[in-house]
């Protein structure tokens, strides 16, 4: 079973709302594995923030948590990975879907989408002066 199918059949409510938050009919959805199929293809064509939706609805999501946080030597979370007070009042940095710090990300989209610019302006001005 794969994590859309366990979601849908553990809250099979709120996985339809999830559905129908991105403007999904699920008309001719009626097992839990249908709409895992659905659940599949939303993220596949919505992305990781349908993903993110997912997982926070993931019926364990509090126990794998609590497993996988980092801990220090007296038994506190270090790095803010967990739901605890303390990390839940301080601003956690999240990684985007790549994998890479997403300040880096959006600045590496703007030096692309300059460079993109600086090459049309040299495309049409070779052009203009062609002509």
């Amino acid at each position: 079973m794969d994590i859309y199918t366990y979601v849908a059949s553990s809250n099979p409510y709120q996985a339809k709302a999830i559905l129908h938050k991105y403007g999904y009919s699920i008309k001719n959805a009626q097992t839990s594995v249908d709409i895992g199929k659905c659940l599949k293809d939303l993220v596949l064509y919505e992305g990781e923030d349908a993903l993110y939706d997912i997982l926070d609805n993931h019926p364990d999501k509090g126990i794998i948590l609590e497993r996988y946080q980092v801990k220090d030597n007296k038994g506190e979370c270090k790095v803010g990975s967990c739901s605890c007070a303390k990390c839940i009042s301080k601003e956690i940095q999240y990684m985007n879907f790549s994998g890479k710090d997403e300040e880096k990300s959006g600045r590496s989209i703007r030096e692309v989408s300059i460079f993109i610019l600086a090459s049309a302006l040299l495309l049409a001005s070779a052009i203009i002066v062609k002509k």
